[in-house]
């Protein structure tokens, strides 16, 4: 035998055992996660469980991850132009850049499917500005408050930054409305991971924010603001979750997307405001 078939031997022998030791730690990487995966669910599954034993109602939550950005976005400087654009109210802008408005003639709504004649109002550019980038928002509407949330790229606001408020009175009388409309809306780095809807409630759980005999009546992902620049503000994904009490009364609660860290209640001015009536 040959010197060069020798090192030919040696050389096919240290390539088969690299061959085998990448294959065996790829395997054994690929357990890991699959083993941390496995209890990061049986976590969550343990503390629904829990929270059921604690009397708090529940929804169908969603174990599936998604992935979001963060966006930035300025209050529309060219708002104040187009107010002249609108017809039949009396319009102005606010401190806040936010649109404060009256009809002059009167528009009525069922108060409980007001958006069957208020989709028309909002789609109608002499009615309301950019309206076709907005959606009826059910969860964030109350009796006597209609919400439109604002459409960006990957979700809606949920945030009076970026939110439509029609006020009506007890007769289903759109008495005005409120309009704050995000421009120039970019996403800021990669795709990132958030985390469930299951995951989120179990972080509220966790930190005490779901008392016993409460009941949980929707977790809804959307932006709201997280930190304001000098000519911009950073809008990330959250998880809005909206909490009834034993009492009868309502609170609000936010979960970033991202981290899963509790974000103080109504930091940029999206609370609600609900009848203890309603279920």
């Amino acid at each position: 035998m040959n010197f060069r078939r020798i090192e030919w031997i040696f050389l096919v022998g240290f390539i088969m055992i690299d061959i085998f030791l990448f294959v065996a730690f790829q395997h054994d990487r690929t357990s890991q996660l699959t083993s941390q995966t496995s209890k990061s669910s049986n976590a969550n599954i343990t503390v629904v469980r829990e929270m059921k034993n604690d009397s708090i109602s529940l929804p169908k939550l969603s174990t599936e991850e998604d992935d979001g950005y963060y966006i930035s976005a300025t209050a529309d400087p060219d708002l104040r132009s187009e107010l002249g654009t609108l017809q039949g109210q009396t319009a102005r802008l606010d401190d806040a850049k936010n649109i404060i408005s009256t009809f002059k003639n009167n528009i009525t709504v069922n108060r409980k499917s007001p958006e069957k004649v208020l989709d028309t109002v909002v789609d109608n550019p002499v009615n309301i500005l950019h309206g076709d980038e907005y959606q009826y928002s059910q969860q964030l509407s109350s009796t006597n408050t209609v919400v439109y949330v604002q459409q960006v790229t990957g979700g809606n606001v949920m945030s009076r930054a970026g939110e439509i408020r029609f006020s009506l009175n007890d007769n289903g009388n759109v008495l005005g409305y409120s309009q704050g409309y995000l421009a120039n809306v970019k996403t800021l780095r990669e795709r990132a991971t958030i985390i469930s809807q299951e995951k989120a409630l179990s972080w509220l759980y966790q930190y005490n924010q779901i008392p016993n005999n409460a009941k949980v009546k929707w977790a809804k992902l959307g932006y709201t603001q997280y930190f304001t620049l000098k000519n911009a503000s950073i809008y990330i994904p959250t998880w809005m979750v909206e909490i009834k009490m034993e009492s009868g009364s309502t609170t609000l609660k936010k979960v970033n997307a991202f981290t899963g860290a509790i974000m103080s209640d109504s930091s940029d001015g999206d609370a609600k405001t609900t009848d203890t009536t309603t279920s």
